[in-house]
């Protein structure tokens, strides 16, 4: 099938075929045939409503196939970056300290992909952690962990959390913010056993009882050994 257009002056513009879009028509060409598609149909049109339906057909195709904004193949993006005039996928990455293949990947695009001003594009999947209000007496937290963990270990267990948060559940630190609660826990390196006991956000770490029963699962799965939590100078 082919469709035939005219410019508004008369003179013949291109013969355009979807066969010569799947082999790659240029950009260009099809950004001046998308142009027209909201326009009313030049008088040749007018008489010919079965041309006018083709028209329509290709418009869609176009706009639809060729300009369509990447999609946002991350579920857990937490970060947009709203498109603007010049932009690139390379400008964006730069602007963003990103690599160029993470923020491809984020969204599924290939260099290639075009970006429409206006677009929603993916900048990061990183869990955005809320702290909350809650404030914990140093004697509460101390309670919780002596509870929650078995008496031969409650000292030791004491100690790591004094030396990891300073016994505040709300701490967050480390590299890029990694590490959550009461014993620090590096929740993108635990997420997949994390979730198996009902921790499937890094915020939930910053209730003083799920971390203290977090930090005694990830002991048991060490062997009952204290190896996450080793120094240099610390290794009981």
């Amino acid at each position: 099938m082919t469709v035939t257009l005219r410019s508004r002056l008369g003179n013949e513009v291109s013969n355009y075929s979807f066969f010569n879009f799947w082999r790659g028509a240029r950009a260009a060409e099809w950004g001046a045939l998308l142009r027209r598609c909201p326009g009313k149909p030049d008088r040749g049109f007018k008489s010919l409503p079965l041309r006018q339906l083709v028209f329509a057909v290709a418009c869609v195709v176009v706009s639809s196939l060729v300009f369509l904004p990447a999609k946002v193949s991350a579920a857990s993006c937490t970060v947009f970056h709203q498109a603007r005039a010049n932009d690139s996928w390379s400008r964006i990455a730069a602007r963003n300290g990103m690599s160029l293949t993470k923020l491809l990947a984020l969204n599924g695009a290939k260099n290639s992909t075009m970006i429409l001003v206006g677009a929603q594009i993916c900048t990061s999947d990183k869990p955005v952690i809320v702290i909350p209000d809650t404030v914990y007496k140093r004697k509460d937290v101390v309670a919780i962990i002596r509870e929650v963990w078995p008496d031969e270990h409650e000292e030791n267990a004491l100690f790591v959390a004094q030396r990891e948060s300073k016994l505040n559940p709300n701490a967050v630190g480390g590299a890029n913010d990694c590490c959550v609660g009461l014993f620090q826990i590096y929740y993108s390196v635990h997420r997949s056993w994390l979730s198996n006991i009902g921790v499937t956000e890094p915020a939930q770490l910053l209730d003083a009882r799920v971390n203290a029963q977090a930090a005694l699962t990830l002991f048991k799965r060490n062997g009952n050994s204290w190896k996450p939590w080793w120094t240099k100078s610390w290794r009981p």
